[in-house]
């Protein structure tokens, strides 16, 4: 899953744990985990705000 896989790479690449990603973006941990696991269709308002925090567009995260 494209999603799922470029969360995880930014993070990863950001040195970042799921736990500073929630905290930052102010989304929970269970939803990047979920989103990670590629378990959750994500809402339109977690997806901006999970693009903003990496500073990235949400066409990046998705494709």
């Amino acid at each position: 899953m494209p999603l799922a896989d470029n969360l995880a790479r930014l993070r990863v690449t950001d040195g970042k744990t799921i736990e500073d990603v929630a905290d930052g973006a102010k989304v929970p941990p269970a939803l990047v985990s979920a989103i990670e696991g590629g378990r959750l269709s994500v809402p339109p308002k977690s997806l901006r705000a999970l693009a903003a925090y990496f500073g990235v567009s949400v066409e990046t995260l998705l494709r």
